[in-house]
């Protein structure tokens, strides 16, 4: 591995000691878009732990961080940086979390990690080389019946009434079908990470943040996971936040008739 990406996953490292010092500690939250969208200080302080060795080992790279404001440098590198995915995991002491980092060379994903600070397990991609978890490589499973298969169904924070109706609708849909069962793990970078080890065969996202889903995309694809828009082409932007990745170009076409 390269040595920027060593830094990259010592930065995720750092911020991961944060994270597993405010564990099971009662924090002051605070409340950003909706009630659901939160933050504590071991939000902030794990992004200013990697925030740290990220400006330092690169000085002239963007930044988009979720908790703070972006740094432009006009660098065709961009970071982008979810210092806790599943605040709401973290703040009840569910220790289902994860650090997230992608870097983007002109908005493509070029290196993608997950970090889980509990179990310390790194997941991460490099495109065009496959995926791995600590440093083993890992494949998306050959399940193709979706009576065996699980799925996990994720969405942006729903701030009105049709976005609720809609997504409800979904979750319906997939209730009433042959799928065998629905996840919910409240970490969309997780979900992503057992997609890709094989341990899950399909992911609905439906406009997540870029934070919560762009190094997790990679992680999968190049674990062998194919991404669909919802039109079921072949997706091909990165940042594109309205998508469904499968093991298998059959699964994700089921899925979405499913939906449909």
């Amino acid at each position: 591995m390269e040595e920027k990406y060593q830094k990259i996953i010592e930065a995720a490292k750092a911020g991961g000691q944060v994270l597993k010092h405010y564990l099971g500690q009662l924090l002051a939250i605070e409340e950003k878009s909706m009630p659901a969208d939160i933050r504590t200080k071991a939000d902030l302080e794990s992004e200013e732990a990697i925030l740290k060795i990220l400006k330092k080992e690169f000085p002239d790279y963007n930044i988009h961080s979720e908790e703070t404001d972006n740094i432009e440098n006009g660098s065709e590198y961009t970071f982008i940086i979810d210092p806790l995915d599943a605040s709401n995991n973290f703040v009840m002491g569910i220790p289902n979390f994860s650090i997230i980092i992608a870097l983007q060379k002109n908005k493509e994903t070029i290196f993608g990690l997950v970090y889980q600070p509990i179990l310390d397990n790194v997941y991460y991609a490099m495109k065009g080389k496959g995926a791995f978890l600590n440093g083993n490589k890992i494949n998306v499973n050959d399940k193709k019946d979706t009576k065996d298969v699980c799925i996990s169904m994720v969405w942006g924070y729903m701030k009105t009434d049709e976005e609720k109706k809609l997504n409800a609708s979904y979750m319906t849909k997939v209730v009433e079908s042959d799928i065998r069962r629905m996840c919910f793990n409240w970490s969309v970078g997780i979900d992503f990470c057992l997609l890709a080890s094989g341990k899950m065969e399909a992911i609905f996202n439906r406009g997540c943040d870029l934070y919560d889903f762009v190094a997790g995309k990679l992680i999968a694809k190049e674990a062998g996971a194919v991404v669909v828009d919802f039109d079921g082409n072949i997706e091909g932007d990165d940042s594109n936040d309205m998508f469904i990745t499968a093991n298998n170009k059959i699964v994700a076409d089921k899925v979405l008739k499913i939906l449909k």
